[in-house]
């Protein structure tokens, strides 16, 4: 169908290769993160190599591990320390691995602010998870990296005006996360916590994603900002934060755990 009479028609862009500058920030958290994690393990080792520990297991696990018996009885510092603590080198290792590759990227991406909230809060959300679904201890951080892959989902998907590929992207994260789910199918996984992670990532990830827009699109170089506002990613953040806390002094009150 022409055009309306009068109206002038303006040719589409020739499609080319141009330089993108996306947003980006050094990933210090992650490698604080990793750093924290690996002290705590060598403090941990220390101490069950002393004799502090109860056959073999160190000080530190005896006192942090999400354990549902101590959550109960008011320990509830158990719902975040778990994240700093590992049953050993390999899962010490996998996890450290799994946070450079992806926290890297989500830091870069969301920000040093939302990052580490995305890491903590979905590390509540996989304790409180975990408190509710099963009786087992459990350490780990892998609640939290769970959420940090999941956030890379609405950051992809409410982006993709912007950014290529989005679909076969996010195609492939949901083939990684099915993949380490079934994996922790495994005995002695905490799956619980895996997946409270994961929906917790996604959750918050979708109110406080970057929202990109173009500039100096028929420039040489095109620049990407974030056009989200930080009023609402805050206030996502605060009242996602204040629901997770409140579903757990809910859940221990009315003593609702190991359901399954």
């Amino acid at each position: 169908m022409p055009p309306p009479a009068g109206s002038e028609v303006v040719e589409a862009p020739p499609r080319e290769v141009r330089r993108v500058l996306v947003p980006s920030e050094t990933p210090f958290f992650t490698y604080a993160l990793i750093a924290i994690n690996v002290l705590v393990f060598l403090a941990d080792s220390l101490t069950a190599f002393a004799g502090l520990g109860f056959r073999g297991v160190g000080l530190l696990t005896l006192l942090g591990a999400k354990n549902n018996q101590a959550i109960m009885a008011g320990q509830t510092w158990r719902l975040i320390t778990p994240l700093f603590l590992h049953g050993g080198i390999l899962h010490l290792g996998f996890n450290s691995y799994f946070l450079y590759v992806v926290g890297r990227q989500i830091e870069s991406a969301y920000g040093r602010a939302r990052f580490l909230a995305l890491y903590f809060l979905s590390g509540l959300a996989a304790s409180i998870a975990s408190f509710t679904l099963t009786n087992a201890n459990s350490v780990g951080a892998s609640g939290a990296l769970f959420g940090l892959i999941g956030a890379w989902i609405p950051l992809l998907y409410r982006n993709q005006h912007i950014l290529a590929n989005t679909r076969q992207h996010i195609r492939s994260i949901v083939q990684v996360i099915a993949i380490n789910l079934l994996i922790g199918l495994a005995p002695g996984i905490d799956n619980w916590a895996h997946l409270g992670g994961l929906i917790g990532g996604v959750t918050l990830g979708w109110f406080i994603t970057p929202r990109y827009v173009l500039h100096g699109y028929y420039a040489d170089e095109v620049h990407i900002s974030d056009d989200s506002s930080p009023l609402a990613v805050w206030l996502a953040t605060l009242a996602i934060g204040l629901g997770l806390v409140g579903l757990a002094v809910l859940l221990i009150s009315t003593g609702l755990e190991g359901l399954l």
